[in-house]
C-alpha cells in the first residue's frame, strides 16, 4: 500500500491561510514553499491543492482573495508516524529525467532509517537551491520503505522582457537579480525576482512600485511591467522626546558619523534631498536604539509614529517619538580576579588603564575600550587573550563580558569586570607557511619578536600590520594577508610557536590612465610596478614570450622583497619620466638593514614664464635601525635645461637661462610610529633632511637646505564598524640658500605655495612675485589641520576589517614663504572640505578639495576647486 504522509499537517494548514492574505510579501513564499515541502500521507495529493500560479506577486494585501482553508484529511496519528524510523530501501525520482541530479542532493538515502525532519530539509533544499515544487510519497514494505521524491513541473519560458523601467536599464535590472541575456526561466522564479525588484525600488525610493508579471504562451515571454511610481524624497523629520539630544544628533551624527551612512536628514523644519526607504529606516531606528542604550538610557525606545505624503506623493514627512527614560550611572567599577591564584598585578594598577569612572553615565563602548586597554595591558606582559591569535592555548588570559547589576529604582549599575589572568609566555619558535614563491627571511625580517623572548602581544599585533601593509599577499585591503596563529608546545605550557601563515598574492600591476589635475593639466600615465621583487630570479627560458608568463604566475622576478618601478606620465605642462629600484635588504643582514635604492629620471615642465628640462639620476643607501627609525644618504647628479624665457620673467629666471649641472649629498634621519603604515589613524612621523649641492662636489649650483616635516595622527574615536574618525596635523619648514658664487637659491630647487601645498590658491600662486611671475623663496612654513571621518565602506567576502571606498575631511591650511628667514612675508589661511576616493589599482586615494582663503594678498591668485593623488 502507497501511503502519502503530511507532516507538520496543523503548521501548514495555518501558513495557507496567512499566505492567502499576504500574497506579494516574502511571508507568502514563504508559506507556499511550506505547503509544497509537506510529506503527506493519505488521501489528499499535495498537487492537488490550489497553486498560485498566477497571482501577481506585489498584489497589496487588501486586494488578495478571501481566505480559503485547503482540503485536508488528517490521517490517524499512528499512519503519520508508523514509517518513522524505518530503512529506506528503495528510493525513486519521478521523473528520471532528474533523479541523477536530484539524488545527490538529498540527504534522505538508501539503507539509511527515514527522517520527517530530513525530508521536509530536502523538499525545502529543492524549492530554495534547483527551484523544484516536490512533494514526498512514502509506501510502506515489510521490510522498510519506498520513498517516492515527485517533481512537479513548471512551464518555462525561452525569454524574458522588461517594460516601463527608467530608474535602472535593463542591464541593471539583470544585474540586480542575477540573470543571464537570454536565460530561460519558469513562473516560479519570475515571482521571486519580482519581489526582489520591488525591493531594490522601494530602496531606492520608490514607495509605491509595482511590478506584474504577464505570460506569453504563445511566443513562450515573460513580461515584467513596472510601474515606478513616484520618487519619495524625506522632507521633514520631526523628533519628539529627544531631551538629551537634538534631532540632528540624534541621528545624524549618531549614524552617519557614527555607524553606517545610510538615511540621513536635517533636523525639523528644513528640506532633505534623501531618498526615503522603510526599510532603510527601520535599520537606522534600530542603531539608535543601540546607540541610546550604549550611553546609558537603558529603558530607552524609538517609536516610528507615521508618515505624511504631498498631494503628489513626492515628498513625505516622518515624525519619530524618542522615549528616552532615565540615564544609569555607575554606582562601582570593580575588576573580578577569577581563580585560586593570587593575582599578578595589583588591581590597582589595572583600575588606574579604566576610563570609566563611579558617577559618570554608563558608557557600554567606553566599558568596552577598559577591556581592551586591560587585555593589551596582559598582552604586552606576554598574556595571549584565548581567540586573539587562534585558540588551543593552555590557560590564557580572558576578559568576560562586564557583570552588571542594576539598581532599578536609584538608576544605577553596578559593574564588575572578570579576569582570568592565564600565565605568561615564552616565543619558542617561528614557523612561516603558505610562501611559495617568496624567501621566509622577507617575511621573518617583519617579524618583530625573536624566539625566547617574552611574548608580547602588541609587537605581533605591529608586525602583523607591517606585513599586511607590504602588500605582498592576498587580501591586504581587508587586513588579511598575513595570518597570526599562535600554537602550543606539548609538554611545555608556557612555550608557545608563532605561525605566519600567508598566501603568495599579485604584487605585480600595469596602471594605465589619463586625467587633468587643477596643478599640472593634462596628464597621461603609464606605470609598471612590480612588489616583492626578485633582481637575480630570472626566468628559465630566453623566449621572451614566456617571460610574462612567468612574471605573472611569480616564477620569475619575484620573492626577494626588493620593488621595481618603471612610470612614464606625458603632460601638456608636466611630463615625468623615472625608473627605480630599492633593495631593502642589501647585505642580508636581516635585522637592521642597509638598503640601496636607483633611480633615473627625466622631468619636462611648462611654468608661467619658462620651461625646464631634468635629466638625472640618484643613488641613495638607507639605514633601518629599527622599523621606525631610518637614516639615509645619497647622491643625485642632474642637469637643468632652462629656455623659451619670456621677456616678463622674473631675473632668477634669467640667471639660471640655459644648461646648469646640480650634484649634491644629502642626508635625512626618519622615525615614523603610528599603527597601520598604510592608512595611519594614531601615531606620528617625523622627518629631518638637508642637502649641500656644488662646493667638493663640483657641479655649477651651489645651495643647500633643511627641512623638517612632522605629522600628526590623533584617533578621536572609532565608529560601530571599527572605522576611525581621525585629527591630522601636520607641519613642515624648509630653508635654504645659495653658497659660493651664488647668493640666491638656484630657480628650481625654491620653495612655493598654493596648490598640493597650499589649498584653496592656484599652483605656486600663493606668494613673492616679480613682473606679475612667481619667484618662490628660500624660506617656508606649511601648517595644515584636517579631520577625517569615515563616508562608505565595505566587508568583502574574508576580510577582516571593512574597506573603507571614501572618507571625508574638513581642514584648515597656513603658510607663509619669504624671500629669506628673516622677512616670511605675509601668512595665508584657508579653510575648505574635501573627500578622499580609494581606487584599488592606484597606490594612493584620490583627492577633492574645494577650500576658501580667508588671508591672501592681492597677486595672489585662488582656486577654490582642488584634485590630484594623495601622497
Amino acid at each position: 500500500m502507497r501511503l502519502r504522509v503530511r507532516s507538520v499537517l496543523r503548521r501548514a494548514t495555518a501558513c495557507a491561510r496567512w499566505a492567502t492574505a499576504c500574497v506579494g510579501s516574502r511571508a507568502a513564499r514563504l508559506a507556499w514553499g511550506v505547503l509544497c515541502w509537506g510529506v503527506i500521507v493519505g488521501s489528499a495529493p499535495l498537487a492537488a491543492w490550489p497553486t498560485p500560479q498566477n497571482q501577481d506577486p506585489t498584489v497589496p494585501p487588501a486586494q488578495s482573495p478571501p481566505a480559503q482553508d485547503p482540503p485536508v484529511q488528517n490521517p490517524p496519528i499512528q499512519d503519520r508516524d508508523s514509517a518513522e524510523g524505518k530503512p529506506v530501501v528503495e528510493l525513486i525520482v519521478e521523473p528520471d529525467a532528474k533523479a541523477e541530479l536530484i539524488t545527490r542532493v538529498l540527504r534522505t538515502r538508501k539503507g539509511q532509517p527515514l527522517r520527517a525532519a530530513e525530508v521536509e530539509a530536502d523538499l525545502a533544499l529543492l524549492l530554495a537551491k534547483l527551484k523544484l515544487i516536490a512533494r514526498c510519497d512514502i509506501e510502506e514494505l515489510g521490510d522498510g520503505v519506498r520513498v517516492f521524491f515527485v517533481i512537479q513541473e513548471e512551464r518555462t519560458f525561452d525569454r524574458y522582457e522588461f517594460h516601463g523601467l527608467s530608474t535602472f536599464s535593463d542591464r541593471e535590472a539583470r544585474t540586480l537579480l542575477g540573470l543571464d541575456v537570454g536565460q530561460r526561466i519558469n513562473r516560479m522564479a519570475a515571482d521571486q525576482y519580482a519581489l526582489t525588484l520591488v525591493e531594490r525600488y522601494r530602496r531606492k525610493g520608490h514607495a509605491f512600485v509595482q511590478v506584474r508579471i504577464e505570460e506569453d504562451r504563445t511566443n513562450s515571454v515573460l513580461h515584467f511591467w513596472v510601474d515606478e511610481g513616484p520618487r519619495v524624497k524625506i522632507g521633514r523629520m520631526v523628533f519628539l522626546g529627544n531631551e538629551s539630544y537634538p534631532g540632528w544628533i540624534a541621528l545624524r551624527f549618531a549614524d552617519n558619523l557614527g555607524g553606517s551612512p545610510r538615511l540621513s536628514s536635517e533636523a525639523a523644519g528644513t528640506i532633505s534631498s534623501t531618498e526615503y526607504s522603510r526599510e532603510v529606516l527601520d535599520e537606522d531606528l534600530d542603531r539608535l536604539r543601540v546607540w541610546y542604550r550604549q550611553r546609558g538610557f537603558r529603558d530607552a525606545r524609538v517609536e516610528f509614529v507615521g508618515e505624511a505624503y504631498s498631494a503628489d506623493r513626492s515628498v513625505v514627512d516622518l515624525t519619530i517619538r524618542i522615549i528616552e527614560g532615565r540615564r544609569y550611572r555607575i554606582a562601582s567599577l570593580d575588576i573580578r580576579f577569577e581563580g585560586d591564584a593570587t593575582p599578578r598585578y595589583p588591581k590597582a594598577d589595572l583600575l588606574a588603564l579604566v576610563k570609566s569612572k563611579v558617577g559618570e553615565p554608563y558608557d557600554f563602548l567606553q566599558i568596552d575600550q577598559d577591556k581592551l586597554a586591560i587585555a593589551r595591558f596582559y598582552g604586552e606582559r606576554g598574556h595571549p587573550r584565548e581567540g586573539q591569535f587562534g585558540r588551543g592555548i593552555e590557560n590564557a588570559f580572558q576578559i568576560g563580558d562586564p557583570e552588571e547589576r542594576f539598581d532599578i529604582e536609584n538608576a544605577l549599575v553596578h559593574i564588575a569586570l572578570p579576569i582570568r589572568e592565564g600565565s605568561p609566555k615564552r616565543l619558542r619558535a617561528v614557523q612561516v607557511r603558505g610562501n611559495t614563491d617568496t624567501q621566509d627571511r622577507i617575511i621573518l625580517r617583519k617579524v618583530f619578536q625573536m624566539p625566547g623572548e617574552r611574548l608580547d602581544l602588541l609587537q605581533l599585533e605591529r608586525s602583523q600590520n607591517v606585513l599586511d601593509s607590504l602588500r605582498y599577499f592576498s587580501d591586504w585591503q581587508g587586513y588579511g594577508g598575513a595570518k597570526f596563529e599562535l600554537l602550543p608546545v606539548e609538554g611545555t605550557p608556557d612555550d608557545v610557536d608563532l605561525a605566519v601563515t600567508v598566501t603568495e598574492g599579485d604584487t605585480g600591476s600595469f596602471l594605465w590612465g589619463g586625467g587633468v589635475s587643477t596643478a599640472f593639466g593634462v596628464q597621461a600615465r603609464l606605470q609598471f610596478l612590480k612588489r616583492n621583487f626578485d633582481i637575480s630570479r630570472l626566468p628559465s627560458s630566453w623566449n621572451p614570450i614566456d617571460w610574462f608568463g612567468e612574471i605573472g604566475s611569480n616564477k620569475a622576478f619575484h620573492g626577494a622583497g626588493q620593488e621595481l618601478s618603471l612610470v612614464a606620465m606625458p603632460g601638456t605642462e608636466l611630463s615625468f619620466f623615472d625608473i627605480s629600484f630599492f633593495e631593502p635588504d642589501l647585505f642580508g643582514t636581516h635585522m637592521d638593514t642597509i638598503g640601496l635604492r636607483v633611480a633615473g629620471y627625466r622631468r619636462l615642465q611648462a611654468l608661467d614664464s619658462f620651461r625646464s628640462d631634468t635629466l638625472g639620476g640618484e643613488l641613495g643607501l638607507q639605514r633601518a635601525f629599527t622599523e621606525e627609525l631610518s637614516v639615509g644618504l645619497s647622491l643625485r647628479d642632474e642637469t637643468v635645461n632652462v629656455r623659451d624665457i619670456q621677456a616678463s620673467a622674473p631675473a632668477i629666471v634669467y640667471d639660471a637661462e640655459g644648461k646648469t649641472e646640480v650634484r649634491g649629498l644629502s642626508a635625512n634621519i626618519s622615525f615614523s610610529d603610528v599603527d597601520y603604515p598604510a592608512e595611519p589613524t594614531q601615531g606620528f612621523k617625523v622627518r629631518l633632511g638637508g642637502e649641500y649641492a656644488g662646493g667638493f662636489l663640483g657641479a655649477s649650483a651651489e645651495f643647500w637646505k633643511l627641512g623638517i616635516n612632522h605629522t600628526q595622527y590623533l584617533r578621536l574615536w572609532k565608529d560601530a564598524r571599527d572605522r576611525a574618525h581621525v585629527l591630522r596635523l601636520k607641519s613642515s619648514f624648509d630653508w635654504g640658500g645659495g653658497h659660493g658664487e651664488d647668493e640666491d637659491l638656484f630657480l628650481t630647487e625654491r620653495f612655493y605655495m598654493g596648490g598640493n601645498t597650499l589649498r584653496g590658491f592656484d599652483q605656486r600662486r600663493a606668494g613673492p612675485f616679480q613682473f606679475g611671475k612667481p619667484v618662490g623663496g628660500e624660506a617656508r612654513v606649511l601648517s595644515s589641520l584636517e579631520y577625517g571621518f569615515p563616508l562608505f565602506s565595505t566587508r568583502q567576502q574574508g576580510q577582516l576589517r571593512e574597506t573603507e571606498v571614501l572618507r571625508g575631511h574638513i581642514f584648515a591650511d597656513f603658510g607663509m614663504l619669504g624671500l629669506s628667514l628673516n622677512d616670511l612675508g605675509s601668512p595665508r589661511l584657508t579653510y575648505g572640505i574635501g573627500v578622499r576616493v580609494l581606487v584599488p589599482v592606484l597606490e594612493a586615494p584620490l583627492e577633492f578639495d574645494f577650500a576658501w582663503p580667508l588671508l591672501a594678498e592681492d597677486l595672489d591668485q585662488e582656486r577654490i576647486f582642488y584634485f590630484s593623488i594623495a601622497r
